[in-house]
């Protein structure tokens, strides 16, 4: 299976279609940061936490007034792409929507 990466671009695309200018849901502003790294979330069941395994990718997306954060998932989004090398690793670089 080929590593895959966060294709920045096509998760501004994304974003725009499904969310348009939408506002924060906490304190009204609109600046959102959309970071491309992906992140996860730790499974805790029965107070043991999970390492490993399977994980769902998902993308930080911070209102830059109050910092709100909501989660994308980088597999719904399509944005999630093989990088057709041996080379993993996230995108680096955060834009703004």
């Amino acid at each position: 299976m080929s590593p895959k990466k966060l294709d920045g671009q096509k998760l501004i695309q994304f974003l725009n279609q499904k969310w348009g200018n939408e506002k924060c849901p906490l304190c009204g502003h609109g600046n959102w940061n959309v970071d491309t790294n992906i992140v996860t979330l730790i499974n805790a069941t029965d107070g043991v936490i999970q390492v490993g395994g399977n994980y769902l990718p998902l993308v930080p997306v911070t209102c830059m007034n109050c910092g709100n954060t909501i989660l994308v998932n980088a597999v719904v989004s399509n944005a999630f792409v093989d990088t057709g090398n041996s080379e993993g690793g996230n995108g680096n670089q955060s834009e703004s929507k």
